[in-house]
């Protein structure tokens, strides 16, 4: 007898044979056809080797082996539905661990509110946040560090997918002033003059500020860098100096005025981001429910949701 050769099939169609005591009810109730059923049941008695009914009068009994079959296979495979009923059920549970690594304006703004959000939710499901540049992002998606990610719309790697987030300007803040005392836009001429504090030039965000206005034939007046957006706000709420910078790391925030800068090129998109062929987990779908939430709550003058 070749045991891998039993599918479990053979072994329903004789389970449910022996409980009804007819191969037409059994067949009925697996949705089978009697000779599909009947198939079934020789296929079974080959491979095992020994007869397991007797056919009487239009039903069938077991035999001794049959009956010594029966009594020993019925509860495994009680224990075996059930085992697979609640792996299909646990299947859509929110629950175990799950990485998002996101840039700190992304992660402080939007990240963080939304785990926060998610974790009332489900109390089964940790999370490890992480704040990374971008790149670090991405190659913590490539080795697996990574479960999802919360970056700049980019192409980096063929092994990355990503679905837009939303769109966002960037916004120039400065200390705050009188009420109405600034224009409502800022042009880029305008910064062109202004001293500013800006992030160090290993940032995408940085390097896109640099370019834009190098295109426009217009310097910029860079007194202070920094490492990080919070220190950039800090440094415009203690000084004369102005920031260029996301206005989702400014909501809410009242000692500094935050105007948009009508350059064209001042944009950028925010994407979520995951190993290609992953498939997403109940958490992560989660996750993306509770981000786009966040989204739609903040200031549409700084980010406009496209979902």
């Amino acid at each position: 007898m070749n045991p891998s050769a039993i599918d479990l099939r053979l072994l329903r169609s004789f389970i449910n044979t022996a409980r009804f005591g007819s191969v037409t009810k059994a067949a009925d109730a697996l949705r089978l056809t009697q000779p599909a059923l009947s198939q079934h049941l020789r296929d079974l008695t080959e491979l095992i080797g020994v007869p397991l009914f007797d056919r009487v009068g239009r039903g069938v009994v077991l035999t001794q082996n049959g009956t010594d079959l029966f009594r020993e296979l019925e509860p495994l495979l009680q224990r075996l539905e059930i085992l697979l009923t609640t792996v299909k059920d646990k299947s859509k549970e929110v629950r175990g661990a799950m990485r998002v690594g996101a840039i700190d304006t992304y992660a402080r703004s939007l990240v963080v509110p939304a785990v926060a959000d998610l974790l009332e939710r489900h109390p089964l499901l940790t999370i490890e946040i992480q704040e990374l540049p971008a790149p670090d992002i991405d190659r913590g998606i490539l080795s697996g560090e990574i479960d999802i990610g919360v970056a700049f719309s980019r192409l980096s790697s063929a092994d990355i997918e990503q679905t837009t987030l939303f769109e966002e300007r960037l916004m120039l803040i400065s200390r705050a002033k009188r009420r109405n005392a600034t224009a409502r836009t800022a042009s880029a001429r305008e910064v062109s003059t202004i001293k500013l504090a800006l992030l160090n030039t290993s940032f995408a965000m940085r390097k896109q500020i640099d370019t834009s206005f190098a295109n426009a034939g217009l310097p910029l007046d860079v007194r202070a860098e920094a490492a990080n957006v919070d220190s950039l706000v800090r440094l415009v709420q203690a000084s004369s100096l102005s920031s260029i910078v996301s206005g989702l790391a400014v909501v809410g925030n009242s000692r500094v005025d935050v105007r948009p800068i009508t350059s064209t090129d001042l944009k950028r998109t925010a994407a979520l981001r995951w190993r290609r062929g992953r498939s997403f987990s109940p958490a992560v779908q989660e996750f993306n429910a509770a981000l786009l939430s966040q989204i739609k709550k903040a200031t549409p003058r700084f980010a406009v949701s496209n979902s």
